[in-house]
């Protein structure tokens, strides 16, 4: 069992956050109680995206609470995407997370096959919606083009369960030009992985 934290110890203000549907077609992480907590900037990284490069580690302090990896915390300016949650002692809990920095985008679904009532082949057509996201790199890839060249940008991009995304839909940062999402890892219980990429003439 590791040493107690003292109260005077779990010192800074923090909020559990919990990913949310505010209004239609817009997700939030939204402030559902506020705690206190210790944190620790650790030079070591956190492995939080399995198709991604590292993020910082946090080890963070808090009270026994319900708190699970599908919630967030945030304090101050920093979002901390929890990884890992364990019992310090009888009234605390060790958590890791690393230090992450959501962006607002827009996931436009491009229109899939189904079938109408009668199984006829019919277009399913989904609405966009908006959601904050962490995106981190994975690599670039530049390619011989016949008359120029163009630099292929692949990101990983992390999201919560909630956010179901397939091969070929858009996603849209602020004032970016569109990704088109070419993989998906989605078999892990608390988030799901999405490698994205668009092209750029050079």
């Amino acid at each position: 069992m590791s040493h107690y934290e003292t109260a005077g110890r779990l010192d800074q203000p923090a909020q559990v956050l919990a990913f949310c549907e505010i209004q239609p077609n817009v997700w939030e992480w939204t402030p559902i109680r506020n705690i206190w907590i210790s944190v620790k900037i650790q030079q070591k990284f956190n492995i939080f995206s399995t198709f991604g490069i590292r993020a910082q580690n946090a080890a963070l302090a808090a009270w026994r609470q319900d708190l699970t990896l599908h919630n967030a915390i945030r304090q101050g300016g920093a979002h901390f995407f929890l990884t890992s949650i364990t019992e310090k002692n009888r009234n605390q809990l060790d958590i890791a997370a690393a230090v992450c920095f959501p962006v607002p985008l827009t996931a436009e679904p491009q229109d899939r096959k189904g079938r109408d009532t009668l199984n006829r082949p019919t277009a399913i057509q989904q609405e966009s919606f908006t959601f904050p996201g962490i995106l981190t790199e994975k690599y670039i890839l530049n390619e011989a083009e016949e008359v120029y060249r163009t630099i292929t940008c692949q990101r990983v991009l992390v999201t919560p369960k909630a956010i179901p995304l397939r091969p070929g839909d858009l996603i849209r940062p602020q004032r970016e030009a569109p990704y088109t999402v070419r993989q998906v890892m989605d078999l892990d219980p608390y988030k799901n992985e999405y490698v994205i990429e668009r092209q750029e003439d050079v």
